[in-house]
């Protein structure tokens, strides 16, 4: 009698537990579709339909289906290796994406594993999903984690993603979880000219980074059809690159652009000298699409461009407050420092403003407002961005902003 009483409460539990998990997959796919990300039906029935905690099993339910990404892997120093991403950005990247059913989709970055289910309901029973990840134990556990969620046919490839898979190319789709540094050159040799990628690109050593989507026009270049702030554990193997940082305070770091050549003890005595403050008038919304703003700074002046990251002390205290809406945009020359501050003017609306710490401030504060100024006059939405083989001549543009990478030239224009 023990025994079947204890098989009846596990049978219970089990069932209890499916429904929750079902209850809350649901409740997630809802709030992801409350804020109008989901653009097609199919992206919307792939969230409602994978079993996120069967890629997630020593994490509470509440977690695997909570709207924060998930880390999964850190290492030694605590950083994170790797993650569940988002939800809403995955749903916003697959949306990107536009899968079709019966398409062959490179997945770069396999994680959980959870994400090329997701594309598995895309391309349904027609089309291939192969994924690949770096570490043969994750790898391993995503092989374990599809199969279980009934998608077996799922193929996990162990293996550095920057190199592909050529034995399935060409592929109509190409996805990268992992913030990339430059678009490989199998990427370029393995998407079929006509289709897309979908990568999270760092245009700036400051860790500015985009997912864009990217359509290959001709074997030697692609255009953008869109660009999303995001934020994802960069990529590790043979593309990975270190990122560079000042540090101005135990509690703050001005993230910038080795190339720059920044003046390192400068910069480290800025924030001794009080912070100015200077009011623009500008208002933006909370809901209006600003969300490029520290972009187009990056790409609409010659000053050098960095991201100023302030812990909690630092904040309060009143040391440096930067707008977190742009991740710490800033501008710097020699030891001065001008960052993108708000202000709330009320529930919905926000003001931006300038602050600047060093010395010899004057012409760095005016150049900043003076650029806010003429970015309020047009409020670019979306850049258009183009990628060309490195080896390719790129089309000339005077207006665009260029961004050199070892295997890919990039040009920005608004």
């Amino acid at each position: 009698m023990t025994i079947a009483n204890t098989g009846a409460t596990g049978n219970t539990d089990s069932t209890d537990r499916a429904e929750r998990a079902e209850q809350l997959r649901n409740d997630l796919a809802d709030y992801i579709k409350g804020w109008g990300t989901f653009r097609t039906p199919r992206v919307e029935a792939a969230f409602r339909a994978v079993p996120r905690h069967l890629f997630l099993p020593d994490v509470p339910l509440e977690v695997a289906y909570g709207r924060k990404p998930v880390v999964t892997r850190r290492a030694a120093d605590g950083t994170s290796v790797s993650s569940a991403s988002s939800p809403k950005l995955v749903a916003t990247m697959l949306e990107q994406l536009a899968v079709q059913p019966g398409q062959r989709v490179l997945e770069i970055g396999a994680a959980t594993g959870i994400n090329a289910a997701l594309l598995a309901e895309l391309v349904g029973p027609t089309g291939t999903v192969v994924t690949i990840e770096l570490d043969d134990d994750l790898a391993a556990s995503a092989t374990e984690s599809l199969e279980a969620a009934g998608y077996p046919h799922v193929e996990v490839i162990c293996g550095d993603g920057a190199l592909g898979h050529p034995d399935h190319a060409p592929y109509d789709r190409i996805i990268v979880t992992a913030e990339a540094w430059d678009i490989a050159p199998a990427w370029w040799d393995q998407l079929t000219v006509g289709g897309r990628i979908v990568v999270p690109l760092r245009l700036h050593g400051s860790g500015l980074t985009r997912a864009i989507a990217f359509d290959l026009h001709q074997p030697d270049r692609m255009v953008s059809t869109s660009a999303v702030v995001c934020g994802f554990v960069p990529m590790r193997g043979t593309t990975e690159h270190a990122e560079h940082h000042v540090r101005l305070t135990d509690d703050v770091v001005l993230k910038v652009d080795a190339d720059d050549l920044p003046d390192h003890a400068a910069l480290a005595q800025a924030l001794t000298h009080p912070g100015q403050e200077h009011w623009t008038g500008i208002q933006v919304r909370h809901d209006e699409p600003a969300e490029h703003l520290d972009l187009w700074l990056l790409t609409t002046t010659a000053s050098r461009f960095g991201r100023l990251s302030a812990g909690s002390q630092a904040r309060t205290s009143g040391l440096a407050d930067p707008a977190p809406r742009w991740g710490g945009a800033a501008l710097y020359d020699a030891g001065a420092i001008a960052y993108l501050a708000t202000r709330d003017i009320n529930d919905e609306t926000l003001e931006l403003g300038v602050i600047v710490h060093g010395p010899d401030n004057t012409k760095l504060a005016a150049h900043a407002t003076d650029l806010l100024t003429r970015w309020d006059s047009a409020r670019p939405s979306q850049p258009t961005i183009t990628a060309n083989r490195a080896n390719s001549t790129p089309r000339p543009n005077t207006a665009a902003a260029h961004i050199i990478r070892p295997h890919t030239a990039i040009t920005v224009t608004w």
